[in-house]
């Protein structure tokens, strides 16, 4: 049996076209379904068509790309990549990556593979105009779905806000519009010099490219706004040196100078230095400050959040204390760096408490939030040149076709400011399926032009089906492997992670996808085990219900495999496992010997984090050590006195103490700092304390702390009754009445009680 070499081709070609169509499609089965479902089925489809292209490559050169300057430089990379995932400190997780990002090697390497098939297979100008044209179909209808959102949004609550389309993150999705908004562009202005006469398909391409640019402002994403300020500057400044019409010239250079007239007020008049002030804790408890109305509403937010900025911000300072630990971490592997999905190791190994000064949940940074520090920490200098040298290739190309009159001035144009755009804004982001997809799509564009233009001529007519056997039953099966079995894992860790079952069914799921064997163990094993944690913190009563406390031993042996399976410095296995076995030891009672060896042995790898010095103190006080608890949580402290949680938890200790006068301060001081109250229960000792001694501001704030806490209405109307009486003994009449009336409108019985309160007053 043969098949004609042209069936071939036009599968692979299809296989391609169906690849561009993935930034709009969305599986929600899996976990991560953003990442997931795209990373799958592209794995699938570049598999499948390399193989196919691999058979006609072997038996026709023709279809082989050329060893071009973007050829080499990609190929430069990918090695670059291959090395720091052999080098790195964790290879498997390197090499696989996790279902978050989806960006270990193994996938990333797909893209390399479609770079080679697009340069094999697709040779024409109308090849390539019709893969372009693809590819802003797919962009126009992304687009209308963040637009819908958009509009959505703005006539339901009347507040603009930050749209993300189907690529699931607005950063991620004006990442991605660039490439429709300048290739959009380009297809307009090549109609327009052309004199198409087809008006509305001029029209469709400028309206797109023009949306886009909204869109791309209406994610208020701050990389993309840099990346539009770099595009229109350096299109003025490309304008004002080759532009041969006078008027044009004269105002793209009135525009450069404008636009660095702006950065130096922006720099010198704007809030960019501006450090905000914080108030003292005694202004902080003052009634006026937590009486004061809070501001309105921004109606635009994605615009005050672009114009907002300041290197006091608390994601810029975030960022660059991360990047500071990250590049300490990973000193000893500065050549080839950590390795691909390892920054998260070289974050922990030298992780600075100066963090907890602006974030105290999300602490667990896996990236940099900068391509480049990114590359330099996963990659090293190596991996960092060789990304670098795809921009340099692109502008090497772009500049030496255009001189040999290979490229027109729109394509060199928009080509240069699609790959300054595209590096401009990965200063404040990293790389991400659909974007990434759309720039391997512009080089393997712009490298088409490097070769010539003409189509294949087919040799040899047919293939037979045993030149197709091997690379497909090799396909299989590594897809069968490397994608199918990650999948079926991912697709029942969902199931279990959908909150539609009970503690024993969504086990059984957890069972069922860590029977697969995959790099996605690691991820079920945590998330089993964050959910038994939440199913025990629900129980109400000392004592499990039966088959419970199997579970807690489950999670606690799979966390166990974790932790022997990977990087030391992967820390938050280690949290995981000493909070279980706090639960376990908060449940029966029974302190296990391994949790202060575990803990212990944590702080001394990553000496920074406080969150193994809080589990420790966990494990002195469910010990009843509570001094003990209090001694390692002051210890803690000292680390970075502005996080809450230690003298939160030390409020705490004094008060099982029956020493509620020294946890007063210490309570007082963590709620100054941010401290959340999950429950009202939390500090209602708190609130007694203030009754007894008549501090009528602080019963106040407590209790209005309570009330956000969430409580029956039988307790709010007790917590209202207290502030209006409150109110009326300071002399705060309005108050009062505010509170009265909110005791009518939970019991209107007692609206006789509520207006004589308020005629007395």
């Amino acid at each position: 049996m043969v098949f004609r070499e042209s069936t071939i081709v036009s599968i692979i070609k299809a296989g391609v076209y169906a690849a561009l169509f993935l930034p709009f499609i969305v599986v929600p089965l899996f976990l991560f379904p953003f990442a997931t479902s795209r990373g799958f089925l592209f794995q699938i489809i570049v598999e499948f068509v390399f193989a196919l292209w691999a058979v006609l490559a072997l038996k026709n050169p023709v279809y082989r790309p050329k060893k071009t300057a973007l050829f080499l430089a990609l190929s430069f990379y990918f090695l670059a990549v291959l090395l720091s995932t052999i080098f790195g400190l964790d290879p498997y997780r390197s090499f696989f990556g996790n279902y978050e990002r989806m960006w270990g090697f193994f996938s990333l390497v797909h893209f390399f593979l479609f770079f080679v098939v697009c340069a094999g297979m697709f040779k024409t100008k109308e090849e390539w105009a019709r893969i372009i044209k693809i590819t802003l179909i797919v962009g126009a209808l992304s687009v209308a779905f963040g637009m819908f959102q958009f509009v959505g949004s703005l006539v339901m609550s009347g507040s603009a806000p930050r749209i993300m389309s189907t690529i699931g993150n607005p950063a991620f999705f004006a990442s991605y519009l660039f490439f429709v908004c300048f290739f959009a562009f380009l297809f307009y202005v090549r109609a327009k010099l052309q004199g198409s006469s087809e008006y509305s398909l001029r029209f469709l391409y400028s309206a797109l490219s023009l949306v886009a640019v909204f869109a791309i402002l209406a994610t208020a994403t701050r990389g993309a706004a840099v990346g539009l300020a770099a595009v229109f500057f350096v299109g003025a400044a490309l304008l004002a040196v080759f532009s041969k019409k006078r008027a044009l010239k004269i105002g793209a250079i009135s525009f450069v100078v404008l636009s660095l007239l702006g950065v130096v007020v922006l720099v010198s008049q704007g809030a960019l230095f501006e450090k905000p002030e914080r108030i003292t804790q005694e202004q902080f408890y003052g009634i006026d400050h937590f009486d004061a109305p809070v501001g309105e509403a921004q109606s635009v937010p994605f615009l005050s959040r672009i114009a907002n900025i300041s290197l006091y911000d608390v994601t810029v300072q975030t960022r660059l204390i991360a990047w500071k630990s990250a590049l300490g971490g990973m000193k000893e592997s500065s050549l080839l760096g950590v390795g691909p999905e390892n920054f998260i190791l070289a974050f922990n190994k030298q992780f600075d408490p100066a963090f907890y000064s602006y974030e105290r949940s999300e602490v667990w940074f896996d990236r940099a939030h900068d391509i480049y520090i990114d590359m330099l920490v996963t990659h090293g200098w190596v991996g960092l040149i060789a990304y670098l040298a795809l921009f340099a290739a692109a502008l090497y190309t772009i500049i030496s076709l255009y001189k040999k009159g290979k490229l027109d001035a729109s394509h060199a144009f928009v080509f240069a400011l699609f790959f300054v755009a595209y590096a401009a804004q990965n200063i404040f982001l990293f790389d991400s399926f659909s974007a990434f997809l759309m720039f391997i799509v512009a080089l393997a564009y712009l490298n088409s032009f490097s070769q010539e233009q003409n189509a294949p001529a087919p040799r040899g007519g047919f293939v037979s089906v045993s030149m197709l056997a091997v690379p497909l039953i090799g396909v299989l099966l590594v897809s069968y492997f490397f994608t199918a079995r990650p999948a079926a894992e991912a697709y029942f860790i969902s199931k279990a992670e959908s909150g539609r079952y009970d503690i024993h069914q969504t086990m059984e799921y957890y069972r069922q996808a860590t029977a697969y064997h995959t790099y996605g163990d690691n991820e079920a094993h945590s998330r089993m085990a964050l959910a038994v944690a939440k199913y025990i913190q629900g129980v109400e009563t000392k004592e499990l219900p039966s088959g419970v406390e199997a579970y807690l031993d489950e999670a606690i042996a799979a966390l166990k495999q974790n932790i022997d399976q990977t990087n030391q410095y992967l820390l938050l296995y280690r949290l995981q496992l000493s909070d279980l076995y706090n639960l376990k030891l908060s449940r029966t009672g029974m302190a296990s010997p391994e949790i202060e060896d575990i803990i212990r042995t944590s702080i001394a790898i990553s000496p920074g984090r406080m969150e193994f010095e809080f589990a420790l103190a966990q494990t002195e006080f469910l010990k009843g050590d509570y001094q003990k608890s209090i001694d390692i949580l002051l210890g803690a402290s000292a680390k970075n006195s502005d996080h809450p949680m230690p003298y939160w938890k030390i409020a705490q200790a004094y008060h099982f103490m029956g020493s509620d006068e020294k946890g007063i301060p210490y309570l007082e001081k963590a709620l100054y700092l941010g401290q959340g109250v999950r429950t009202a229960k939390e500090v209602l000792w708190a609130e007694k304390y203030y009754v007894e001694h008549e501090d009528l501001v602080k019963i106040i704030y407590i209790d209005q702390r309570m009330l956000q806490a969430g409580v029956d209405d039988a307790e709010a109307i007790r917590l209202h009754m207290n502030m209006a009486v409150v109110y009326a003994k300071l002399g705060k009449k309005e108050k009062a009445i505010e509170h009265a009336q909110a005791i009518a409108q939970l019991d209107p019985s007692q609206r006789e009680a509520v207006d004589n309160f308020i005629k007395e007053l």
